[in-house]
């Protein structure tokens, strides 16, 4: 990695600590050792946010502030047979010179760049910029609850970088609100039957479900609900356990249900299992063409399954609340206006638990969506509350920031970035409601297949995005 800075030496020390959502404390500390460790002033708060300020270089003292941001948790998923324990240990990290990726998990580029390159500015005595604050916050993946809990008494600044967007020459200045669907079912376990079946839905490419949620990329759980439904009106099974999809934020792209079945529809499962494949594969071959279906039967006599009328009622949900695309915005071309994701399927015991991530640009559409997934789970005999919800960030339509970070933009790649607004969430709206008149714009290089273990980050995208951010700072 030829890079003109100490961003990757940065991000190789973060990536040595677990840092998965709600697992943050040893990351959040480390932050505070750095500043420690460089004579910087800064505050952890209760929930492990961390502020670090720098002095004005030479010549900046008056300048306004200006606050770097980014999020300190990543989205920690593997692939079956990776031994690393996520809870505990670090990434292992790879390279061939053009991508950073890690040896089978998510890299944690999303946000970790962010971070790196934080820690490059703090570290330097020769980049130029106004007095510093930044912001590292906490669990932004699973709610942005550093960014809800954040006392905004602790900034000064109302300019604010957020180093969170995944593609180089795209300026976000706005995004989609968003919350949180959990659905609850329970199971009553008064069925012993010998014959199963472990099936396993796999090779789906998975993703973002904000970034990605438009590629229309097949989802494993709604594909299992759809599998499991064909079986029980044709096999007459019964639901043992259901689970799949890691994270709410992340398309699922594996999901794996054990059911129960009388003797003499073994023959018929297999069939109907092979059947629903050869289907899957024929809708899937251009967004997920490696997408297949497993069949293992095995003995479920240990294990009681569900009755009748309990399966039913979880195959109904899976099955009934919709996914994916609802609406694309009539005002920008391209731009997904409202979403939904189902990202995690569980089975602990006696209940089923489900996890929707709902996005809109419009608070009427995401209150209306809440609904519908919260009626449609009670229609189907389960229970649901809603959480996480965060606000959008609506597009300023005077924004010097924005103005200076194009100009500079300009000056390097000698040509105008995108400037968009995208259906991703970011902190950005929340930070707004707080800060009273921030100015703020997102920025980051190049990260593909984020949230996934197929997740990598372009080092020379990485190497121009921090020439990029140091002439925004020089100009502010």
């Amino acid at each position: 990695m030829n890079g003109t800075s100490k961003i990757f030496d940065f991000f190789k020390i973060l990536s040595s600590v677990p840092h998965g959502s709600d697992n943050i404390w040893q990351i959040s500390n480390l932050c505070c050792k750095f500043a420690t460790e460089r004579g910087l002033s800064y505050v952890q708060d209760s929930v492990g946010n961390v502020i670090i300020r720098k002095p004005a270089t030479a010549g900046y003292e008056s300048h306004e502030p200006v606050i770097l941001q980014g999020h300190m948790d990543m989205v920690a998923v593997k692939t079956p047979d990776c031994t690393i324990d996520l809870e505990k240990e670090g990434l292992k990290l790879c390279s061939d010179g053009k991508w950073l990726w890690a040896d089978g998990t998510s890299l944690g580029a999303d946000d970790g760049i962010a971070l790196a390159m934080a820690m490059a500015v703090l570290d330097s005595d020769d980049i130029p910029h106004p007095p510093l604050e930044v912001l590292f916050t906490v669990n932004e993946e699973t709610g942005m609850d550093g960014a809800v809990f954040l006392d905004p008494g602790l900034l000064s600044g109302r300019r604010m970088i957020n180093i969170d967007s995944e593609e180089e020459g795209i300026i976000t200045v706005g995004c989609a609100g968003g919350a949180r669907v959990y659905g609850d079912f329970t199971l009553s376990r008064t069925e012993t039957l010998q014959n199963g079946a472990k099936i396993t839905i796999s090779g789906l490419n998975g993703g973002h479900s904000g970034a990605e949620i438009q590629k229309r990329r097949g989802n494993s759980n709604k594909l299992m609900g759809e599998l499991l439904n064909t079986l029980y009106a044709e096999c007459d099974i019964r639901l043992v356990s259901v689970n799949g999809g890691e994270k709410d934020n992340a398309i699922a792209n594996r999901t794996e249900a054990v059911v129960a079945f009388a003797t003499e529809a073994a023959e018929n499962v297999t069939s109907v299992v092979s059947r629903f494949d050869a289907q899957m594969q024929g809708r899937l071959s251009e967004t997920d063409p490696e997408a297949h279906i497993l069949v293992e039967l095995c003995d479920c006599s240990e294990a009681p399954a569900a009755d009748s009328e309990s399966t039913r009622s979880v195959i109904s949900a899976i099955c009934s609340v919709p996914d994916g695309v609802q609406k694309m915005s009539s005002d920008i071309d391209g731009l997904v206006q409202t979403s939904l994701n189902f990202g995690v399927l569980t089975t602990d015991g006696d209940r089923v638990g489900m996890t929707f991530c709902l996005r809109s640009s419009v608070k009427h559409e995401k209150d209306e969506l809440i609904k519908l997934v919260s009626d449609t789970i009670s229609s189907c005999g389960g229970s649901s509350e809603y959480g996480s919800e965060y606000p959008a960030w609506e597009y300023r339509k005077s924004s010097p920031l924005r103005d200076t970070v194009i100009s500079e933009y300009v000056k390097q790649y000698g040509t105008a970035p995108e400037v968009m607004v995208i259906h991703a969430g970011l902190e950005c709206g929340l930070f707004s409601e707080k800060l009273c008149g921030l100015d703020c714009v997102s920025l980051g290089p190049d990260i593909q297949d984020i949230h996934t273990v197929n997740e990598r980050l372009d080092i020379e995208s990485t190497n121009r995005t921090w020439t990029l951010l140091k002439s925004i700072l020089a100009a502010l």
